[in-house]
């Protein structure tokens, strides 16, 4: 019944939506002014959105802060969408999300951003169809100095990439911030805790330093003490923005804990560093990201106490272009590539791509997009169409 029911219920949302007397979003709401002024199709940022983002939510001539004011418009999002996917070869499915969004700036110093969902699914093993969902934000930011020049940021938060995977415009992944050698879990597209500095440099220079606990195994603490230590991770970005264009650089330096067993457990070193850029030639946005890693010891082998010892790396990233033929209307084409050894051991390597194109739709707080994916290596094609509102 779940499952007949929540793209239905998407479409009267999105039908009822589609009336400019509706409430636009929380920062739009307060600031009056419209959602373009921030985003590029949502939640995409241009320019003034990313100044408004790196100043810590704050207009770059901010009135003074105003409780009784905030109080009143509270910065309060309520994100809802409904999602079919379709599968080459396989059923189709239907999912829900709601997610509630409080993000903002409380004077001069401090700003904030929390966030919290439920998933809507078919029903699993035990007869349940909502699944509460972490936050992939819960932090607070201090400014040490204003107009962010200088911050420190703590918390649950996402690490500074340049395109972020938690707030990304499109429906499905950027394989490479998820792509491992072997047993590891770790990745730089999950969200991460700790804490993270940084601030702006003159000529338009953006940096960022993290230090983060990582993703160990699922369930490895519950195997391995040495998992519920603080690692310590490190993730480090620098970018210079040239009008709307932007070129820069990251990497990210830890460690996790592999664990199968009390007896099959093992300390693994990893390495990521990333190229990226972003270039607009009028209404064509073309950006993407390149990405080597390496993880020293990412196989769990019986055989040998503390993992294998073999290092292994993989290399890739995605090449994505968005052509905003009007400002309601994106057309999407993204294409990945990851190369890394096959499953759980070394050998030759494999390149897994992939094509996406797809098309966005925008009113107000209205999004529709489709995707569909061409796969490589005999692996089935997927795609799907969602709709999303936020109030």
């Amino acid at each position: 019944m779940i499952k007949r029911l929540i793209l239905p219920t998407a479409t009267v949302l999105a039908v009822a939506a589609a009336a400019p007397v509706q409430a636009i979003p929380a920062f739009a709401r307060r600031y009056e002014v419209k959602c373009h002024f921030c985003h590029d199709g949502y939640p995409k940022l241009n320019p003034m959105g990313y100044a408004f983002r790196a100043r810590g939510f704050r207009m770059e001539k901010e009135e003074a802060f105003d409780l009784d004011k905030w109080a009143r418009s509270v910065p309060v999002i309520l994100r809802a969408s409904g999602t079919h996917y379709f599968f080459e070869g396989a059923d189709d499915t239907n999912q829900g999300f709601l997610k509630g969004v409080s993000a903002g700036n409380l004077g001069q110093r401090l700003s904030y951003w929390v966030d919290d969902g439920v998933l809507i699914h078919e029903a699993d093993r035990s007869g349940d169809h909502f699944t509460h969902t972490r936050p992939d934000n819960a932090w607070a930011r201090l400014e040490l100095i204003r107009a962010g020049k200088l911050y420190l940021k703590g918390g649950r938060l996402e690490l500074d990439l340049p395109f972020t995977q938690t707030r990304t415009p499109h429906l499905f992944s950027y394989d490479i911030y998820f792509a491992n050698t072997g047993n590891e879990s770790d990745s730089i597209g999950f969200f991460q805790d700790g804490v993270e500095v940084g601030g702006a440099l003159p000529h338009e220079v953006h940096w960022s330093a993290a230090v983060v606990a990582g993703h160990d195994a699922p369930n490895a603490g519950d195997i391995n003490s040495r998992a519920e230590r603080f690692d310590g991770n490190v993730f480090l970005r620098l970018a210079k923005r040239f009008d709307r264009h932007r070129v820069g650089g990251f990497a990210y330096i830890g460690r996790n804990t592999l664990a199968r067993s009390a007896t099959n457990t093992a300390d693994d070193n990893l390495l990521r560093l990333g190229a990226d850029l972003s270039v607009w030639i009028e209404r064509l946005n073309l950006y993407g990201v390149a990405m080597y890693g390496r993880n020293d010891n990412s196989i769990l082998d019986p055989r040998f106490s503390g993992g294998t010892g073999q290092p292994l790396s993989f290399s890739g990233g995605f090449a994505q272009a968005d052509y905003h033929v009007r400002d309601f209307a994106v057309l999407t084409l993204r294409g990945n590539l990851v190369s890394r050894p096959p499953g759980s051991s070394a050998g030759p390597r494999q390149t897994f791509a992939s094509v996406f194109p797809g098309l966005q739709l925008y009113y107000e707080h209205l999004k529709v997009s489709f995707e569909y994916g061409f796969l490589n290596r005999n692996r089935n094609d997927f795609g799907a169409v969602q709709v999303d509102l936020a109030f």
